[in-house]
């Protein structure tokens, strides 16, 4: 495949049958990137776990203490996008060949987009299916553990769209056996009582608090980095 995310452009791609356009624009986080290369030495953190995605992942400052049990590694870059984690792979995902790769980006990759819900889902799900592809082409031996997409109290009126997309996410993971989705909508939204776990987050009720991503770590993150450990017995990612 061309590398097409190098310029801005305009990309076709097909996602269930239906051609979807999107436009692809030049690089951006240069400041971030940097610092995470700074970070993290190629040559001394190969084969361990990366976490790559946005800003709950990029503020999360206390993520090798949260996971200090494992040889884990922050490179989420804060506001980055599908876009922006496909830009950036060559500099700071595809040299350090991680054996597990959490995803995560959520809802800043469609509350810019135009048109109607059902076109926003499918022109996003597109650009996963292309990004994932690529990553997998490129870490063959690595298996993929995509995040559900929060619901966040500072953007309920991208609730809807965000479980429409956790559903696809959902069954794409099924159909691959390198991926694993990791369901925590329940964590911050009671479907029951329909609220908020509004003390889960800072202020802009958008980004969690250490409370926050402490329950993400315990509830949903331990326990799929573990059941990835004992099915492939990579007990070197332990510390």
């Amino acid at each position: 495949m061309p590398n097409v995310f190098d310029t801005a452009c305009t990309v076709t791609v097909t996602y269930e049958q239906k051609n979807v356009t999107f436009e692809l624009r030049n690089s951006a986080f240069v400041s971030q990137i940097e610092t995470i290369e700074n970070k993290y030495s190629i040559q001394a953190r190969q084969n361990r776990i990366v976490f790559y995605g946005a800003s709950n992942f990029a503020l999360w400052t206390n993520m090798e203490n949260d996971l200090g049990e494992y040889k884990v590694q922050n490179h989420g870059f804060g506001g980055s996008t599908d876009e922006y984690l496909v830009k950036h792979a060559p500099r700071i995902l595809y040299p350090y060949n991680p054996k597990i790769l959490f995803f995560q980006t959520g809802s800043n990759d469609y509350v810019n987009l135009s048109g109607t819900d059902e076109e926003k889902v499918a022109k996003c799900m597109a650009y996963k299916d292309m990004m994932f592809k690529r990553f997998h082409a490129q870490l063959p031996n690595t298996e993929f553990v995509v995040m559900s997409g929060l619901l966040l109290p500072g953007r309920k009126q991208y609730a809807n769209m965000t479980m429409q997309i956790n559903e696809k996410l959902k069954a794409y993971c099924e159909q691959n056996t390198f991926m694993h989705f990791v369901d925590a909508t329940q964590m911050t939204y009671n479907s029951d009582t329909k609220q908020y776990n509004y003390n889960l987050f800072v202020s802009d009720e958008i980004h969690l608090n250490e409370n926050g991503q402490r329950l993400w770590a315990e509830r949903f993150i331990k326990p799929a980095i573990e059941s990835i450990i004992e099915n492939k017995q990579w007990s070197d990612l332990r510390k």
